[in-house]
């Protein structure tokens, strides 16, 4: 699982550092227009009057709580944000990240650059662009509470599409995230403890690096009580070369991590390269309790195979212990730390297994009750790793 390495103490990003001079900043508006044709001296009423060509000029300018509405046009640039506003794009609008410089945020540069920043703020909205040609994330909400990224298109970018690290409280829906790099949504702690968002109603489909929505633990802050529900959730995770990605997976490879209470609701998942919804607890004393895996339709998954890779002590050089899944399958759940969780209500079809539990011991605990099967030939296989 990708980690993105900076620390959780962000420093606070200075005009210079997004080229933004004091005199644009001097001008503070409740609504301000960007243009690809915007100059200082127009109206700045409508896209045709726009005052401004760059958008995080825009940004500057704007108050506390204003709106930038960017106009139809491709803007060659990494957008940040970090303080409270509504940024939205017409029709059109198209954030080019291909080789802009990666952003330092304290002592730490990111791995690439990024359409979108939503960084150390709250109460931010972001909807309508397409985001494409980012070294890194799409878009990338860190440590940040409340914010709302909706109605984009991601795609072509290093990473994954929407990354929540660090931030809590805050809405992902109606976005279509395909043939990103390394998956659709991303819901992690690199930065810090991130919990209570929501990714619903959205499409990840065709990101052949990694998973439809990853619930990954990066460090020990924890990753708890999101919701990724009603996405349509196809064909990711689909290179072999990369180890493949699920339609959902919940994951931690860090001692110690807490990736608890999460749920995966009502969505559609099919033709991802591991299984359906996937949880992988690989060391002993992980905390991956209390997470439902709850009336998702799913289908045919698990295409290229599932190694697991379980270790049996936290000091086992031993990797693999496991009994690898190479059939289709629904829903997988491998954990060498004991783990309760509640797998009902979902539709699962066209797999050789419909649920396939695997514990180092007797540390699998899972409520199974309510759900259905169509033309799966194991409906739940229950495996113990001495």
């Amino acid at each position: 699982m990708r980690k993105i390495a900076i620390p959780v103490t962000l420093a606070a990003l200075s005009l210079l550092t997004l080229g933004v001079t004091a005199a644009q900043a001097s001008a503070a508006t409740s609504t301000v227009y960007v243009s690809p044709s915007g100059t200082s001296s127009a109206a700045d009423t409508s896209c045709s009057t726009a005052a401004y060509s760059d958008i995080n000029a825009a940004i500057a300018a704007s108050t506390a709580g204003g709106t930038v509405i960017v106009c139809k046009g491709t803007y060659d640039t990494q957008v940040v944000i970090t303080e409270s506003l509504t940024l939205t794009g017409e029709s059109g609008a198209v954030i080019n990240a291909k080789g802009q410089t990666p952003l330092k945020i304290g002592t730490t540069t990111l791995p690439g650059s990024i359409g979108i920043g939503v960084l150390l703020t709250s109460k931010v909205t972001v909807s309508g662009f397409r985001v494409v040609d980012a070294g890194f994330d799409a878009i990338l909400v860190g440590l940040s509470s409340h914010v709302t990224v909706s109605h984009n298109l991601l795609q072509h970018n290093g990473d994954v599409g929407v990354d929540l690290n660090g931030s809590s409280n805050s809405l992902v829906t109606h976005n279509t995230s395909r043939y990103n790099a390394g998956g659709g949504y991303l819901i992690a702690d690199d930065v810090g403890p991130t919990s209570h968002n929501t990714v619903s109603w959205n499409v990840a489909s065709h990101n052949p690096g990694g998973c439809g929505v990853i619930v990954a633990g990066h460090s020990t802050a924890g990753v708890t009580h999101n919701l990724i529900d009603h996405n349509l959730l196809t064909y990711n995770g689909t290179l072999k070369s990369v180890g493949g990605g699920a339609g959902v997976v919940i994951a931690t490879e860090v001692p110690g991590e807490t990736v608890a209470d999460n749920t995966v609701e009502d969505n559609t998942i099919y033709g991802n390269g591991l299984a359906g919804v996937t949880v992988h607890a690989h060391l002993q004393g992980q905390n991956l309790t209390g997470n439902r895996i709850i009336g998702n339709r799913i289908g045919r998954n698990n295409t290229i195979g599932d190694g697991i890779g379980l270790y049996k002590s936290k000091t086992s050089a031993k990797k693999n212990v496991a009994v690898a899944d190479k059939k289709t399958t629904g829903i997988l759940v491998g954990a060498a730390s004991a783990i309760h969780i509640q797998i009902s209500g979902n539709h699962i079809f066209n797999d050789h297994y419909g649920i396939f539990l695997e514990g180092v011991g007797n540390v699998v605990h899972a409520t199974v009750h309510g759900n259905h099967f169509s033309r799966v030939r194991v409906q739940v296989e229950h495996v113990k790793v001495s």
